[in-house]
């Protein structure tokens, strides 16, 4: 095939490449030593000819048929010389008749033909099956029988020349077929003995083969019938004694990338068989190891001389080829033994050839398994959303497998439907995305080892959406908080589906080809390699570490989270290898919203997380990017530190529906007086400058003082602070690694209360405490008597009076919300509470102040 595609561009005495040439000189040795026998240049029977130039009314095609006229010497058999091969392979293997010619033109009455004269006689070898090379060679690989191929009858078939020629008349390039004037016989033979028999008939019947010529580059121009062949007599030769060579003669100049492949085969096949008679009977009884001993032992029986009466100089035998075309010749003179050294050229250039091979392969192996790249974005608000942390690099899931789980595994997501990608557990794909096949907001992708695979980042978490209405288009509102999204249902899915038992290689693969064709995909479909370990290694390598994680954390209720809410520090003490099986069980229950992430350059200094544990806004990011697979070794520095500079600076949206401006102004001043000490001023940097006497925004306030539920103030322990101040040990500046690489962790502190925390984007943070008990902020200033005990969790539709999302509904557009009930361990909606904290403030002064809220 690729001799074909190469033949359709390169010129007459184009050298084909190195790879090819290897190739070829492998044929020949393959032929001529392993199997004994001349590659392509099969037996058959010889008879001589005459040839008759035809009238044409192309002058050119006449002049040519002129040149060919005179004695031809033919060869008939099949294309394959399955000599050598067992039986079994030799039934299997699909053949095509041949023929080659000799063209002689006028010589004397003594000549046989058998010595081909260099420029003057031309060689034509054709064969039945197609009328290009592809076509012949998809033919036979699918058993030998399109393109009208007969393999039992010489004489219906078309025998094409496979290669274009050159004419002298004209310049012309031509193609050139033999077609068969007529049929032998009533009735075509069925077997092998009947088609000998056949051709028998016709040499004693003088059939004529027609010699036709079509112009190269024009595939509907006609054939063009320029001179014909009349069988005459049988001869009875030495089949070694004749070769065909595809060399010029007779005005015709083979062109093209085949010419010179067989310019390299031919020879070389000739020069790996016994020159001598004897030699080649003794072989042919030899077994193959004693042809193969005796090949790399470096010897052979003498060669031919001039006088040895078998082949003159000049013969065909050692290969009457183009001088110009560099051979090298492949036998020398003995060393007087009457053994001939051999230097084996093609067999250095194979090895060479093989190393280059392996060289090449081995760095292409080696960048392949070492490819690190992510996929990147130039916006900043793109690359929170959908670039990596570097967590890929340890907890990846291939692409193929993230897309085929929800398709094998339906029954275990939220809503039991496949075809919608992980929409039900509330993860967020932007308009015109499909689910199937798009990655959703908060997960990333990289090629790491050649695969890609994805995994979370930042935005999973803190990327939200809201709703005007029912069936209204949401907004995607980066840095909020992820009130959709369902963490522990989407860990449960994760760690159930490998104890399944359709979860293996083959079932994945299936799923993976039902899905790779199609035009929405985000990733290559699998190329062989990626097939070979999709199927027989990531899969088990997935469920060992799945099945770890499942049994690490499965001291934690993942099913109490629901949407918008994470367990946060329980599973980085299982990561930590704390014992939790004797862990003190009021530290078992942690929960707790996911907190907004705008305005975080202000925020340095100020006591992080919702228990205030944390100083430094590094340390907690990297704390929290441990969420997303980033580990110490793993993470991606420069690109976390893209999205930490992006959050340094980035603003909540503003409030999208009316705000009452005069109520508003009314309610900055009850703000000043009863909330501006704990939660600071509306703008960054939060606080005066110099701090006002009282002002505590950023600062812990006593659990006794503020009264919430403690379960996620309990979670955090003193143990867990000091094995966290272990975290990236070793990157310290004595080390050499200088700021703004991560440092050794040494913030992290065990406090007794919850973080006054400033109220940049409120509006957008319901639920609200840090548990996500009260639904909105009108119920936030009201006594916890009066809350709302049990409501749903999940919706996304914005309830604008009462500053909070819709909570009253279980379902919606067929998606079910989360039952939360304030009574269950670390539920409690109690606390915050209070003359101090306004829920003693008359109805009026409650819509004054939340009018002033909604500008945050």
């Amino acid at each position: 095939m690729s001799a074909w595609r190469k033949d359709e561009r390169l010129g007459a005495y184009q050298r084909p490449q190195l790879l090819a040439r290897v190739v070829a000189a492998g044929f020949a040795y393959l032929s001529g030593v392993v199997r004994n026998a001349r590659f392509f240049h099969p037996d058959g029977r010889v008879m001589r000819g005459s040839v008759r130039a035809l009238e044409a009314t192309d002058a050119d095609l006449a002049r040519a048929g002129g040149r060919l006229a005179g004695e031809v010497l033919l060869r008939m058999g099949m294309g394959l010389m399955k000599r050598g091969a067992p039986r079994w392979l030799a039934k299997i293997i699909p053949d095509a008749p041949s023929i080659a010619c000799r063209f002689l033109g006028v010589v004397a009455p003594s000549a046989d033909g058998l010595r081909r004269r260099l420029g003057e006689d031309l060689d034509l070898l054709c064969t039945a099956g197609g009328d290009r090379l592809w076509k012949l060679v998809l033919n036979l690989a699918t058993g030998g029988w399109m393109n009208g191929l007969e393999r039992f009858d010489y004489f219906r078939n078309v025998y094409y020349s496979q290669i274009r020629y050159r004419v002298a008349e004209g310049g012309h390039d031509l193609w050139i077929r033999l077609v068969p004037a007529g049929e032998v016989g009533a009735t075509s033979p069925h077997d092998d003995a009947g088609r000998e028999l056949q051709l028998t008939r016709a040499i004693t019947e003088h059939q004529v083969l027609k010699i036709e010529a079509q112009r190269a580059g024009a595939r509907n121009a006609a054939w063009v019938a320029f001179a014909e062949i009349r069988f005459e007599d049988e001869m009875q030769i030495d089949q070694e004694a004749l070769h065909f060579d595809p060399e010029e003669g007779r005005g015709f100049v083979p062109t093209g990338f085949l010419t010179y492949l067989r310019k390299v085969v031919y020879p070389a096949s000739v020069a790996r068989r016994p020159p001598t008679k004897m030699e080649r009977v003794r072989r042919d009884g030899a077994g193959i190891f004693v042809r193969l001993r005796e090949y790399f032992a470096g010897y052979s029986s003498a060669p031919p001389t001039a006088n040895s009466g078998e082949y003159s100089a000049g013969s065909s035998a050692g290969y009457s080829g183009n001088p110009s075309s560099n051979t090298p010749s492949l036998v020398r003179t003995t060393d007087g033994d009457g053994a001939v050294p051999r230097k084996h050229g093609w067999l250095r250039l194979f090895c060479w050839s093989l190393l280059a091979l392996l060289l090449v392969l081995t760095a292409y192996l080696a960048v392949r398994f070492t490819r690190d790249q992510p996929v990147e974005y130039s916006d900043d608000v793109l690359h929170f959303m959908y670039g990596s942390t570097g967590g890929e690099r340890r907890n990846g899931i291939p692409y193929w497998y993230w897309v085929a789980l929800p398709e094998l595994f339906p029954e275990y997501l939220p809503d039991k439907k496949a075809g919608r990608g992980y929409s039900s557990f509330g993860m967020i794909y932007e308009k015109g995305k499909d689910p199937r096949y798009d990655l959703p907001v908060g997960v990333s992708m990289r090629n790491f080892r050649g695969i890609d695979v994805v995994y979370l980042n930042c935005a999973v978490c803190h990327t939200g959406t809201v709703r005007d209405a029912p069936g209204s288009e949401p907004r995607v509102i980066p840095g909020m908080p992820a009130n959709t999204f369902d963490l522990g249902a989407w860990g449960q899915f994760l760690t159930n589906v490998p104890v399944d038992q359709k979860f293996s290689g083959q079932r994945l693969m299936d799923q993976i080809e039902k899905m790779q064709a199609d035009a929405h995909r985000r990733a290559p479909k699998p190329d062989f390699i990626n097939r070979v370990i999709l199927r027989y290694l990531a899969a088990d390598l997935m469920r060992d570490q799945l099945i770890i994680l499942r049994q690490r954390l499965g001291f934690i209720d993942k099913n109490s989270w629901g949407p918008g809410r994470v367990d946060t520090f329980n599973a980085p003490k299982a990561l930590l290898n704390f014992p939790m099986e004797h862990a003190d069980p009021k530290e078992l229950m942690g929960n707790a919203d996911f907190p907004s992430i705008w305005n975080q350059g202000p925020r340095e200094g100020m006591q992080l997380h919702w228990d205030g544990n944390n100083t430094s806004v590094n340390e907690r990011n990297l704390s929290a990017a441990f969420g997303t697979g980033a580990y110490p070794p793993t993470l991606d520095v420069p690109l976390v530190l893209r999205t930490a500079k992006w959050l340094e600076t980035a603003k909540p949206i503003a409030f999208p529906y009316p705000i009452d401006a005069a109520l508003a102004l009314k309610g900055a001043v009850i703000y000043q007086q009863y909330c501006a000490g704990c939660h600071g001023t509306r703008e960054a940097p939060f606080h005066h400058t110099p701090p006002e006497a009282g002002e505590r925004v950023g600062t812990v306030v006593p659990i006794a003082d503020i009264g919430t539920d403690r379960s996620r103030l309990d979670s955090y322990t003193w143990a867990l602070a000091v094995n966290q101040s272990t975290l990236y040990a070793g990157y310290e500046q004595d080390w050499g690694f200088d700021q703004p690489y991560p440092q050794r962790f040494s913030h992290f502190k065990k406090t007794q209360g919850y973080a006054n925390s400033p109220l940049d984007g409120i509006w957008l943070r319901g639920p609200y405490l840090h548990n996500g008990s009260v639904p909105n902020l009108r119920e936030l200033l009201e006594p916890s008597a009066a809350r709302t005990k049990v409501f749903y969790r999940g919706d996304n539709v914005y309830d604008p009076e009462n500053v909070g999302f819709a909570f009253d509904v279980a379902q919606r557009d067929g998606k079910n919300f989360f039952l939360f009930d304030t009574t269950k361990r670390g539920n409690g909606n109690s606390g915050h509470e209070g003359p101090a904290y306004g829920t003693s403030l008359s109805p009026e002064e409650k819509r004054e102040l939340l009018e002033y809220l909604k500008t945050f």
